[in-house]
């Protein structure tokens, strides 16, 4: 099982009240059955457990600013006891715009070569081990982000 990542669209005009509470916007069946019967939307980002590597390649060093794109996986789990508790977070369309840009820029190549020496040998060979499966999830993250930054859409994301 492990910890996943997942994102869905907010409409514009949501933004805010998704804001003030994501988890209950999130957990919203009700509302998600009816906008998923529209099909007017993009569909939902999963990105497994490869949002853990992107916070690594986004990210490298912690103590330079982070890409833009690190805006999209930012975030920790917090555990109590055996009780998890998802980091729910939105973002409003310009950080999506944002996001999107820097993603469609991004040269996985050269974030790799930056992040693995800040790693032990041995987490850098498994890291990339799963270079592939990221490179595959960063590539759909590209898409599903310039798609809400056409359609000038926030997200909501959950890792949990």
């Amino acid at each position: 099982m492990g910890i996943r990542y997942f994102a869905r669209p907010v409409p514009p005009g949501l933004v805010a009240i998704a804001q003030i509470n994501p988890g209950a916007f999130l957990h919203d069946a009700h509302f998600w059955r009816v906008w998923e019967s529209s099909r007017r939307h993009p569909e939902t980002l999963f990105l497994d457990k490869a949002w853990r590597d992107m916070q690594d390649l986004f990210d490298p060093n912690g103590q330079d600013p982070p890409r833009p794109a690190y805006e999209l996986v930012r975030g920790q789990i917090q555990c109590f006891g055996m009780d998890i508790h998802p980091f729910d977070r939105v973002l409003d369309p310009a950080q999506v715009a944002l996001i999107a840009s820097d993603l469609a820029q991004a040269d996985i190549r050269k974030l790799y070569q930056d992040c693995l020496p800040q790693h032990s040998p041995d987490w850098a060979a498994i890291m990339d081990g799963r270079r592939d499966s990221v490179e595959y999830y960063v590539a759909d993250a590209a898409y599903f982000t310039a798609e809400l930054a056409a359609r000038r859409m926030g997200l909501i994301y959950s890792i949990g």
